[in-house]
């Protein structure tokens, strides 16, 4: 009897080990998303990101291989055990499932990540008394209105450039019409770009990446 139970402890250790290889790479990857999508695109530290991205892919392959072996062991040690086997199949098969739902997980993490660097974000900021109205946004492939910005108003836009070219706007400030370019030059490739839009009156305005 003490050997069998030993032999138990051995295979749920051996579970453990198996269902642990399926939980880290999952959490660093949820983690890792949470914090690049709330830092600032802009801050210069993208290729540590991506470099943290690469480690836990790589990390995250080691450790699959490591749970499909561990889950073979103990397979073989608690059939031998004198496991269940209805409780046997149930563990190995919801083990499993969770070290290969480490795979769609990560591909959704690179395509949420990948979709927050190719777009371009701006922040518009009327430190105005005077509302702006009938602004609008253009840039390659596409345009969007933003009917009025009010006194110390904020509104944000994030859209994907569509060709090469320049990003500008065109709006009112109380009897004055306003234009003027936000970005210089953009392309469909233009990775993280961030912008914050400043008014104050008589259509003046500033533009500062972030």
């Amino acid at each position: 009897m003490d050997a069998t139970n030993e032999q138990q402890q051995g295979g749920a250790g051996w579970l453990k080990v198996a269902i642990t290889c399926g939980v880290l790479p999952l959490l660093a990857g949820i983690v890792s998303l949470i914090a690049f999508l709330q830092s600032d695109p802009s801050s210069g530290e993208m290729q540590g990101w991506m470099e943290l991205g690469v480690t836990i892919l790589m990390v995250g392959l080691a450790l699959f291989s490591v749970g499909l072996v561990t889950l073979g062991f103990y397979v073989l040690k608690a059939g031998r055990s004198g496991v269940p086997k209805r409780d046997l199949a149930q563990n190995a098969i919801l083990t499993l499932i969770l070290l290969m739902a480490n795979f769609p997980a990560a591909l959704a993490c690179i395509w949420v990540a990948g979709d927050a660097l190719n777009r371009v974000h701006i922040s518009f900021v009327n430190e105005s008394d005077v509302s702006v109205e009938e602004l609008t946004i253009s840039w390659p492939g596409g345009s969007q209105d933003i009917k009025e910005l009010g006194p110390r108003g904020r509104a944000e836009l994030s859209f994907y450039v569509g060709g090469e070219g320049e990003v500008s706007f065109s709006a009112r400030q109380g009897d004055e019409r306003c234009e003027g370019v936000l970005i210089g030059y953009v392309t469909p490739n233009r990775a993280g770009e961030s912008l914050e839009v400043s008014f104050s009156g008589g259509c003046e305005f500033t533009a500062a990446e972030r």
